[in-house]
């Protein structure tokens, strides 16, 4: 695998047109393809272009979808998990790159509970214009069945906000965050000792508030918060992405009751010693809210706060 560099995906920034021909029935052997248009993408880039997310409508299916692209800072090597509106949760991810202007990523997943590996292409990039197909393989990736073929045509050279008039509103949990803000953070270093700085942060919701997307600046790196509402168990699914690693970090998983959001998952130290991790927002006002982090290395059983982040609107 080679790639091009963490520029791969700015071809794709700004708004589209999609049409689609899709397979009816994949892997029954039926030749019966849906034709249907109707379609738009807005898609944007954060930490400099190593990670891309891109909303698509599909307004006369009832439903629409969301891309999470990174590119590992290390191996150079893509990732992408897709996010359908009607469930909320992360499907397994493609991994893979570019080589001589193509772009295909390759993964495990299941079709109606078959075992399958699923590959992503992309491929005629212009611009604007482009090409994805997806495919499916049953038997290792010896044989594939294209199922998928997307066209995209440019309809503007910067993203706006997609169309969620065709989606169940079923959440506003983090639409507080929407827009710009001043962080002073306070959290403790590798000594123990607590020191304090300041940072930025930019706030977007994706699918009519259910994916909530924010991008930190710090002083020595980005980070990037992905939040997906569960549909199936009404709560938060929350993972953190460091420019230094470009990876996605266990989830915390979580909900709000009475103006406060609780967070709990399992993570490990530097040092391989397992941890539980504990987010809490509130103090949630129209300008201002408090984030606090804490972890327990005895099970829950205690609990030390180790960053606290105090929000104020720009």
């Amino acid at each position: 695998m080679s790639t091009q560099g963490v520029r791969d995906f700015d071809f794709f920034v700004g708004g589209w047109e999609v049409e689609h021909r899709r397979l009816v029935k994949p892997l029954t052997g039926s030749d019966d393809w849906d034709a249907f248009g109707g379609s738009t993408a807005e898609a944007r880039i954060y930490h400099d272009g190593a990670i891309s997310i891109d909303e698509i409508t599909f307004p006369d299916r009832g439903f629409s979808g969301l891309s999470l692209r990174l590119q590992n800072a290390e191996t150079g090597e893509w990732s992408i998990w897709w996010v359908n509106s009607q469930t909320g949760t992360l499907q397994p991810p493609v991994h893979g790159g570019w080589a001589d202007g193509r772009c295909r990523l390759v993964g495990n997943d299941t079709h109606e509970g078959q075992p399958i590996l699923a590959t992503y292409e992309w491929s005629d990039i212009t611009p604007t214009s482009a090409h994805w197909q997806q495919a499916f393989s049953t038997d290792g990736g010896e044989t594939w069945e294209t199922n998928w073929h997307m066209e995209f045509r440019r309809a503007n050279q910067e993203p706006g906000d997609a169309d969620t008039t065709h989606l169940t509103r079923r959440t506003g949990d983090f639409e507080f965050l929407q827009g710009s803000w001043t962080i002073r953070n306070r959290s403790l270093d590798q000594r123990g000792q607590w020191r304090e700085y300041d940072s930025t942060m930019e706030s977007r919701t994706h699918h009519a508030g259910q994916v909530s997307v924010d991008e930190y600046v710090f002083p020595d790196r980005k980070a990037l918060a992905f939040r997906a509402y569960d549909v199936a168990t009404m709560t938060w699914d929350i993972y953190w992405v460091d420019s230094r690693f470009g990876t996605l970090e266990p989830p915390v998983h979580g909900t709000f009751a009475n103006g406060v959001g609780e967070f709990h998952g399992d993570d490990t130290l530097p040092d391989g010693t397992p941890i539980k991790v504990h987010f809490r927002w509130d103090a949630i006002t129209a300008d201002s809210a408090h984030w606090r982090q804490a972890i327990s290395t005895d099970g829950g059983q205690t609990w030390q706060t180790n960053w606290e982040m105090e929000l104020t609107r720009s």
